[in-house]
């Protein structure tokens, strides 16, 4: 297939960006004598410890070292050497986890909908992204795993999941503690250990951190309406983030281990204020003028409060019992449970012309039963999954028009909770065709029921003023005494609101294994995503509002190859693929006139075809020099769009899918002798334009592709008690944008970090 302009200038960028940074000189190296090796990745992607190379599965690994040395400090930040990842903070939040594999996901963190990449803590599956943008520390490795994983995940991995797995205990009294400072006021510091309370049984340990920074801008506050000036100021994109993680772990005898764990996290960071992206038509009422968009990205001029706040905590309780050399039996039960409040201002001025005040709570029990057998030639994983959850929340629409902050205006309340149950058997089984051939075959049985209240009442409120913490009606964070109900256009209840959903969801992978340094494989999952209820439905103009939405389903073709050359010391994973997206959940927000406002639907209308390629080299040049490099292609389109009974998708496009994401990376281990070690790493990180919207271009959007490097120097002594690192991110201080919004009162767009540079000091006891 030809290959269009635009396409081979971005090829062109990307093989040039990774000549310059020294890719060139692996023939070199090539031709010299191995005297050193890569070290052996091992993964638990498929519920067992294996060797990365021998996992037939598109998945990337970083273990707690290497995310030391590239600085990844959030799980945000692995979206640079993931290709085809796409991991962003929502818009207008720090902590919600809005999170894209190959084009798959969920762009809504409302209550009700369910993300399309599964978050896993410790085994745990995080049935909601808030609190989901998780600070790595305590950790011991974090694995991104590409394509449908349904036959031995939890509940929902339809375009891929997330492992977050923090570190084992070893059964020593340790300790570390950690200072840092940097950028923008920043200072954090992490505090962990472990303590011995029965030698070789019985272990506790704790971590805690506080992560602190000062906004990259100002919000303008204490807007006089007079005299159209402004008397103070809050931060913007600040950061104010306390979590605290214990840990028992107790081994009776050598055949059980018992693990419980409880966490909480605690942000208390102001709420972000986007930044005009196109001219706001709002004037001062006072002097007439426009209220002009900042200069600085990081400005802005919201109305709303900036106290808002994310709480989530939970426990779990893990159980393994070896029953044999063959059989083994896990159980894991865990508890969470979360609360959320935000002020959103989706015209960013300090008039209350579109404010959004908004609240959300969730709760959620899991168990999980996996029996493990290994034998000879065949290995099996399977096991029961259950799942019960209460997602719910509620938001105010403050709509005013002249006289503004007058406190007396129309209010728009939309609230409600979702109740789900979910219970699931999975089978996951490998056998050994031959020596080298190896047959992987899965099947998963979900039955998801849920039902739903949904309600969207028309008020009159009489005392909501901007920059309060009070505003909105009594659906929120109002007074009800002030409200004076006007209409229902939706309240429905959850006996008119349930449905359920059985899905089969196979997968087969079939893995040759050529020779001791190279495998290859082709497999075939399928994965889907709930049903479910909107939210935000208006019954007056949707009368199937309480019929709700169905599943939508992702069927995936993938072929790879995993080797190592040269006496590995380079590693080259390669793997093509190509996925049917069918019954996609598309949610059509549009503006109306009031007193109805906007109106949203979720209907399963969409079509859409995936293809594209990933590569992952990591090449061993010298003793101390390693490359790495990851490249994801994908060809993202809608083919078919009905809306209204018409074929809409030659104007609607994939959002959050780039065609090109690519990372070239250099990393020196240099020995110092009695001075200790070095490791010196940097890494230019290149990301294609994407959409924020289906079915609009808006100036909100990433419309240009854009290279953020990042460097490290660390530095660790001989006794392995002290280290220091200095951080540089964005280094060439890259202005893009990583999400926004497009409604009746305006643009709005919300950027990434600029240059920010972090000095770190630790000591391990």
């Amino acid at each position: 297939m030809m290959q269009s302009r635009d396409e081979r200038k971005r090829i062109a960028s990307i093989v040039a960006m990774s000549s310059a940074m020294g890719l060139c000189s692996i023939p070199v190296w090539a031709q010299s004598d191995a005297s050193f090796a890569l070290e052996e990745v091992v993964v638990t992607a498929q519920k067992r410890e294996q060797n990365l190379q021998q996992v037939p599965v598109s998945i990337t690994a970083y273990n707690a070292e290497e995310m030391e040395h590239k600085a990844i400090t959030s799980i945000i930040d692995l979206e640079k050497s993931s290709p085809n990842t796409q991991l962003r903070a929502s818009r207008a939040t720090n902590s919600t986890l809005t999170a894209y594999i190959r084009g798959v996901g969920q762009q809504d963190p409302l209550w009700g909908f369910e993300p399309g990449v599964g978050v896993y803590v410790d085994d745990v599956y995080y049935a909601r992204p808030q609190a989901a943008v998780m600070d790595v520390f305590d950790v011991e490795r974090i694995e991104v795993l590409r394509g449908p994983q349904g036959t031995l995940y939890g509940k929902n991995t339809v375009g891929g999941a997330i492992k977050y797995i923090t570190k084992k205990m070893t059964g020593e009294g340790t300790g570390k503690v950690s200072v840092a400072a940097g950028s923008y006021g920043q200072q954090d510091f992490v505090l962990s250990g472990q303590l011995p309370l029965i030698d070789n049984k019985l272990y506790v340990g704790a971590a805690v951190s506080k992560m602190s920074r000062d906004g990259f801008g100002t919000v303008s506050t204490g807007y006089d309406i007079d005299t159209g000036t402004f008397s103070s100021s809050e931060e913007n994109y600040n950061k104010d983030v306390s979590v605290a993680r214990l840990s028992v772990e107790y081994t009776p005898t050598d055949n059980l281990f018992v693990r419980f764990a409880m966490d909480k996290t605690n942000d208390d960071s102001n709420q972000i204020c986007g930044t005009q992206s196109s001219q706001t038509t709002l004037t001062h009422p006072a002097t007439g003028e426009l209220f002009l968009a900042s200069g600085d990205p990081y400005d802005s001029a919201c109305g709303t409060t900036h106290k808002s706040n994310v709480e989530n905590e939970g426990f779990s309780l893990t159980a393994q019992y070896d029953v044999n050399e063959q059989w083994a039996v896990k159980y894991v039960y865990s508890d969470r449970e979360g609360e959320t409040q935000q002020f959103i201002d989706f015209e960013a001025t300090p008039l209350d012309a579109f404010d959004v005040p908004a609240k959300y709570s969730d709760e959620q029990q899991s168990h999980e039963l996996q029996v493990n057998y290994t034998g000879e030639r065949l290995v099996l994983v399977g096991g029961v999954y259950y799942f019960e959850g209460n997602s719910a929340g509620a938001f105010d629409v403050v709509l005013n028009n002249a006289p503004y902050m007058s406190g007396s205006h129309l209010d728009l309340g939309i609230g409600g909770d979702v109740d789900t149950e979910s219970l699931s058997f999975y089978l996951n089984g490998s056998y050994n065709i031959s020596d080298t051939l190896t047959l992987t075959a899965g099947v998963r049985a979900t039955d998801d029921e849920k039902n739903s209240n949904i309600q969207r009442f028309l008020y009159n409120t009489t005392n909501s003023f901007p920059y309060s913490t009070n505003q909105g009606t009594g659906f929120t964070f109002g007074n009800p005494a002030d409200d004076v109900f006007l209409l229902a256009f939706t309240d429905i209840n959850d006996s008119e609101a349930k449905d359920s959903w059985n899905e089969i969801s196979p997968s087969v992978k079939l893995d040759w294994q050529m020779s001791d340094a190279m495998m290859m494989y082709v497999s075939y999952a399928e994965g889907f995503k709930s049903g479910g209820f909107d939210m935000r439905g208006n019954a007056s103009t949707n009368p199937s509002v309480a019929d709700g939405y169905d599943p939508e389903t992702v069927e995936t073709w993938e072929a790879g190859i995993k080797s190592q050359w040269l006496d590995n010391r380079l590693r080259l994973n390669f793997t093509v693929f190509d996925m049917d997206y069918t019954d996609m959940q598309l949610t059509v927000q549009t503006a109306q006139p009031a007193p109805v406002f906007f109106s949203s639907d979720v209907v399963n209308a969409g079509t859409a075809e995936i293809t594209g390629a990933e590569l992952e080299v990591l090449a061993q040049i010298s003793e101390g020099l390693t490359a790495t490099l990851s490249v994801g292609h994908m060809n993202a389109e809608l083919i078919e769009v009905i809306s209204a009974g018409v074929d809409v998708s030659e104007s609607w496009e994939m959002l959050n899918a780039p065609n090109w994401t690519s990372q070239f990376g250099l990393n020196y281990d240099l020995d110092l002798g009695d001075s200790g070690r070095m490791v010196l790493n940097a890494a230019a990180s290149y990301r294609d334009a994407s959409r924020n919207f289906n079915n609009a271009i808006c100036s909100c959007d990433q419309d240009e592709s854009y290279t953020v490097i990042d460097a490290s120097v660390n530095w660790y002594s001989n006794d392995e008690h002290w280290s220091a690192s200095l951080y540089a991110k964005n280094l060439n201080d890259e202005e893009y944008k990583t999400g926004g919004y497009n409604l009746g009162s305006g643009e709005l767009a919300f950027y990434g970090a600029p240059r920010t540079v972090t000095a770190r000091l630790a000591y391990e006891f």
